[in-house]
């Protein structure tokens, strides 16, 4: 018994003695500018937000966001008019000196200047249709109840029509969620977009929205949703960056992370019941 004892304290003396700290060389590439443009005009208020977010990329396991301060933004329509933009206190968030007029149907073009390297790319705003009704029910979730909301809206006939819905709540801790949409297969009918969620209670707030997309902006979202939500596994193989609307025309290897969306927006702020 005694023999066996000491054999045991001799293998865990041996692997204790064998523990080391690896460091792991992620291979952090250069980094890039990460580029959120977002332009939407909210049909219901009339509203409208319109910034640009820069930020710089960081490796993996450092989980920053570090602002891109300095830059030169500016947007310009079809008629040359230009918007000039300004920074918030070093923030790498840019605002419009000027609101931007709402123009259904035409290009607006995004120009950036950092740090020597010139950046653009385009989008056309594209009409949403309005979320018109709301359904709540309650649906047996895991072995518990979770509540199920559906915002609907009826498809335009004789378009191709994208967008994306989305649904935030303070009881989400401002876990956003969305559902993207394309009318391959509704064209002309009602359709929906869809949360469900265990942790929503009576009284809740859940903003509601649905964004109009380009058909290459609805792409880049499929994929940045699906890279998101999909399920890991040993073999599954990791996220890569996509590629956005914005391109490097001064080094276009060293192309932007992100996208410059323009949206029409329709929102309906719902209380659950």
């Amino acid at each position: 018994m005694l023999k066996n004892f000491v054999s045991l304290g001799i293998v865990i003396i041996f692997f204790a003695a064998c523990e080391e700290v690896i460091d792991v060389d992620l291979n952090y590439s250069n980094e890039r500018l990460v580029i959120e443009g977002h332009l939407n005009w909210i049909k219901e208020s009339g509203q409208t937000e319109q910034f640009i977010a820069l930020s710089k990329t960081s490796p993996y396991f450092d989980n920053l966001r570090e602002a891109a301060s300095g830059a030169k933004v500016q947007i310009t329509d079809l008629k040359n008019n230009i918007f000039e933009f300004t920074e918030k206190e070093n923030t790498g968030i840019y605002y419009p000196l000027d609101t931007i007029p709402y123009n259904v149907g035409k290009e607006l073009t995004l120009e950036i200047l950092y740090q020597n390297q010139q950046y653009i790319g385009s989008e056309v705003l594209y009409p949403v249709a309005s979320i018109y009704k709301i359904e709540q029910d309650s649906i047996p979730f895991f072995g518990n109840v979770a509540t199920q909301i559906e915002a609907y809206s009826m498809d335009e006939k004789n378009e191709d029509n994208y967008s994306y819905f989305e649904f935030l709540s303070d009881r989400l801790d401002d876990q956003v969620e969305y559902n993207v949409y394309r009318d391959d297969f509704s064209n002309g009918s009602e359709y929906y977009g869809v949360i469900l969620d265990g942790d929503l209670e009576k009284n809740d707030k859940v903003r509601i929205r649905q964004y109009s997309l380009s058909k290459t902006a609805y792409q880049y979202w499929y994929l940045l949703i699906l890279q998101n939500t999909q399920q890991g596994g040993p073999f599954q193989t990791n996220p890569a960056n996509l590629n956005g609307n914005m391109i490097n025309i001064t080094k276009s290897e060293n192309s932007p992370l992100g996208y410059f969306r323009v949206s029409e927006v329709s929102e309906i702020n719902y209380i659950v019941k």
